[in-house]
């Protein structure tokens, strides 16, 4: 399994909970409600390619929408591979956070 970065961690994050509604704009919409960050498109795409091509997330293309000029969006889905990844990212969290009682975070 390989880790991920916080930045795929989020963005990963953010395709599981949006469901069958992740795509660019929703995606880039609950990263900034959540975190206060604004993600950069080009960020955003690339780091979603990284993840297709390690088999976190799926790409479908939806229909074509007149709102949009007859464009299609690509829509994300995260895979099992993804599910288990975002797990591994969670339970090594709980393990180091686990120990807070053993760090003074106030000293350097």
């Amino acid at each position: 399994m390989q880790d991920l970065n916080l930045t795929e961690e989020m963005i990963l994050w953010a395709v599981w909970r949006l469901g069958d509604n992740a795509y660019g704009v929703t995606i880039r919409k609950q990263l900034s409600e959540r975190t206060g960050r604004l993600f950069p498109y080009g960020t955003l795409y690339g780091v979603l390619a990284k993840m297709t091509r390690k088999g976190f997330v799926t790409k479908t293309t939806g229909n074509p929408s007149p709102v949009r000029g007859g464009r299609s969006r690509n829509y994300y889905a995260v895979t099992r591979q993804g599910i288990e990844a975002l797990k591994a990212a969670l339970e090594l969290k709980q393990i180091l956070w686990d120990r807070k009682s053993q760090i003074d975070l106030g000293r350097s």
